[in-house]
């Protein structure tokens, strides 16, 4: 694929994949895996729109993996280091814990042509610093596991991979508010808030519930899976890298299986926002049933609501 053109980014020294430390300098682009990763001075670019090609590369690539997503994002970070983001002959550096399994992930990358030095880092980190493969052939970012799913009138395949919620099946809160939107009247467009790899957004459209979808999440992995299931779909789906859920456009529905882990204060913001946007329009919002109470009382200043209760979940009802 074609690298985009963009003008009006300058040259960059360095693209940085995920939160880039203190002092990374001027001229350094940010890949953004999650919500408020931020670049001193350099463009800042959805990992989501990353993977399809970016208007700069750079003579240096810094990947900081995350931790807690397997070590099958290592070959997709990787894939998008040497194919999207590096100059040829570039420097790219992996930084990581020792309970990440440095060596292993040398291991790794050394069988797929990488030849990397091991380093100790800043901060207990660890480098690998080196080069990607030579004339590594480009046959596609790497297939993330898969799973199908029955969804009303459709079967469709979800990708769900890298650590996100629920990756084997649709998660029982989902699977509710999926039958309880699969019953209300069509409209437009729908936002899904959390919208994870995409089950409730990708479900509902692919169902002629809505005719497009903006779904929003702090993880970009998850937000990439769910644009490619979207693809495969043939639905569409924009994703929004956002913590808030008031940055979606006001839609006529609003879907969310509720975060709750949340802390108390992150809660009341998050729940803020959704008595917003029920007010605005319709709002279907899913809890475990133990939770009920809780959450009814941030929805409180929405009047009356609709319950649908599951075997182990409870979906809100706006009466809008």
């Amino acid at each position: 694929m074609p690298e985009r053109k963009d003008p009006a980014v300058a040259e960059l020294d360095c693209w940085h994949v995920g939160r880039a430390p203190e002092g990374a300098g001027r001229n350094t682009g940010v890949v953004a895996l999650a919500a408020g990763e931020r670049a001193q001075d350099g463009p800042v670019v959805p990992l989501f729109d990353a993977l399809d090609g970016v208007a700069r590369r750079a003579p240096r690539v810094e990947i900081t993996l995350p931790v807690y997503r397997g070590k099958a994002l290592v070959r997709l970070l990787g894939w998008l280091a040497v194919h999207r983001l590096a100059e040829p002959g570039a420097e790219i550096s992996w930084w990581m814990t020792k309970r990440q399994g440095p060596a292993s992930i040398q291991r790794m990358l050394a069988e797929s042509g990488w030849r990397l030095e091991k380093e100790r880092g800043g901060g207990g980190l660890v480098r690998l610093r080196g080069t990607g493969p030579e004339d590594a052939e480009d046959e596609g970012a790497p297939v993330p596991r898969s799973f199908a799913a029955r969804v009303g009138a459709r079967e469709l395949t979800f990708s769900a991979d890298y650590g996100v919620f629920s990756p084997e099946r649709v998660d029982d809160g989902t699977d509710l508010l999926l039958q309880v939107a699969l019953d209300g009247p069509p409209v437009s467009r729908l936002a899904d808030i959390g919208v994870g790899y995409g089950a409730l957004a990708v479900g509902l459209v692919a169902n002629g519930v809505a005719g497009s979808a903006v779904g929003t999440d702090v993880d970009a992995i998850a937000l990439w899976l769910a644009r490619e299931n979207a693809r495969r779909a043939g639905v569409e789906l924009t994703p929004l890298l956002s913590a808030e859920p008031a940055d979606a456009e006001p839609t006529p529905l609003t879907v969310c299986n509720v975060p709750t882990h949340l802390d108390a204060d992150e809660t009341r913001a998050f729940m803020a926002s959704l008595v917003a946007r029920g007010r605005a329009g319709r709002l279907l919002a899913v809890v475990h049933a133990s939770l009920e109470r809780r959450y009814a009382a941030h929805l409180a200043p929405l009047g009356a609501l609709r319950t649908h209760p599951g075997p182990s979940h409870v979906v809100f009802e706006t009466a809008r």
